[in-house]
């Protein structure tokens, strides 16, 4: 936790390709992105928030928004997350 691993980035870019070749039948263009990792970011204190902080980072990053939330917030996103799933709803 809070290392670098180019690796995984590399395996979640190629991931990523070969879904979109299963479920689209099209290539998924990866030109012009940057893999990069963060240290200016909150960091889990366990072995098993990783799941969350990883949608928690994706929703953030795709709503552009500022990254606030600390591991404190984990059991909150959890919950809301079962709320979420249960109403087939996003709030």
């Amino acid at each position: 936790m809070g290392g670098e691993n180019r690796q995984c980035l590399s395996a979640l870019a190629n991931y990523l390709g070969e879904e979109m070749v299963d479920k689209k039948q099209t290539r998924f263009d990866l030109t012009g992105w940057k893999l990069v990792t963060r240290d200016d970011i909150p960091q889990q204190m366990n072995g098993s928030d990783c799941g969350m902080f990883t949608c928690k980072f994706a929703e953030f990053a795709a709503r552009r928004a500022h990254i606030s939330f600390t591991q404190e917030h984990m059991p909150y996103f959890r919950r809301r997350m079962v709320y979420e799933i249960c109403r087939r709803k996003l709030m």
